[in-house]
């Protein structure tokens, strides 16, 4: 479905398109924003009046959005056009929260955290998964943390469910300390691109079905 946002009667169908199909209503009750570091700040898709307050607030200069462009959506339509209100840099990057990640993704990581203007503020639907994904980068990237130290993938308070298909990335991070423990002077990117067999990684992990279930039917996590 397209949408348009250039007559009242199109922004009205389409405002109603992304609060209950698009689910953004839901943050109007949990909008998980949390900071991640200073002036690096996360969370679930904002609404517009989130964005802009928050904007305001703190100053952001670059927004991530994970969830990548589409067009087709009617959320993203109103997000471009009060980022472009606001002058915010909004940067659309496809991240999988149920696809282990290859070394492109890492790279490509890597790349926006050294290039983009802060204060920056991430966001994916929920902001517990792939947003998850992204602040841990930013973490051992960034900031050089170590993998472990790390503290972005978590169920409290971000809503992460390592035990659903999410998880896959949980399994990842936790295989490369394993080989990093015989290999301490490995680091991520070398990992993924000569050690990682991503398909490999992919079948042996197992998550649990009610998990599944509820990341699925319950909270209709993407």
């Amino acid at each position: 479905m397209r949408f348009s946002i250039d007559t009242k009667f199109a922004r009205v169908k389409a405002w109603l398109y992304a609060m209950f199909q698009e689910h953004n209503f839901i943050n109007l009750f949990r909008y998980n924003f949390h900071k991640i570091s200073d002036g690096v700040y996360r969370s679930s898709q904002p609404t517009m009046y989130q964005l802009e307050r928050d904007v305001k607030k703190y100053g952001i200069k670059t927004i991530l959005n994970l969830k990548g462009a589409n067009p087709n959506s009617a959320y993203y339509l109103f997000e471009k056009e009060k980022c472009e209100e606001l002058g915010v840099k909004l940067v659309d990057i496809t991240v999988f929260s149920r696809r282990i990640p290859d070394s492109k993704t890492l790279v490509e990581a890597k790349e926006i955290f050294g290039k983009i203007e802060y204060p920056m503020w991430m966001h994916c639907k929920a902001g517990a998964d792939r947003t998850g994904v992204y602040a841990t980068l930013f973490q051992y990237f960034h900031e050089k943390k170590p993998i472990e130290e790390t503290n972005q993938l978590r169920f409290w308070p971000f809503g992460h469910i390592k035990y659903a298909k999410a998880g896959k990335i949980d399994f990842y991070f936790e295989k490369f300390k394993e080989y990093q423990k015989e290999h301490p002077e490995a680091d991520l990117l070398y990992w993924a691109e000569n050690i990682a067999d991503t398909e490999a990684l992919d079948r042996e992990f197992k998550p649990l079905k009610i998990a599944d279930v509820l990341y699925d039917y319950v909270l209709r996590r993407q």
